[in-house]
């Protein structure tokens, strides 16, 4: 899936300056005000999705995400969760250095020009 929202995109690449440091992710919202969800705070957040009509199946591979991420530098997972029951979840970075997170980030580039 294509990210949803690309007005938001620039919201996020300067969010993610200001955080490439820390560990955590990008949550989005109705609103389209992308924040920084710690990981101290992951708990607090699971918790909520389960009141999200795909909370279960979002929980479980956001967690996952998570995980392949913990090592991906200052990539960062990005949750763009509607109370739609729409979601998008995927990997986004500021650095291009590895080629490997390089091809992913031109992969959502991709998918957001075919939408």
């Amino acid at each position: 899936m294509a990210f949803p929202i690309p007005s938001i995109l620039s919201c996020i690449e300067e969010l993610l300056y200001e955080v490439h440091w820390l560990d955590g992710l990008i949550l989005v919202t109705d609103s389209n005000k992308p924040t920084f969800v710690s990981i101290s705070q992951l708990d607090s957040l699971l918790t909520r999705l389960k009141g999200h009509p795909k909370g279960e199946a979002v929980a479980e591979m956001l967690y996952m995400s998570l995980a392949d991420s913990h090592d991906q530098g200052s990539a960062k997972t990005v949750l763009v969760l509607k109370t739609d029951g729409s979601y998008w979840l995927g990997l986004m970075d500021i650095c291009g250095m590895d080629s490997r997170r390089q091809n992913t980030i031109a992969h959502l580039k991709r998918c957001l020009e075919l939408k």
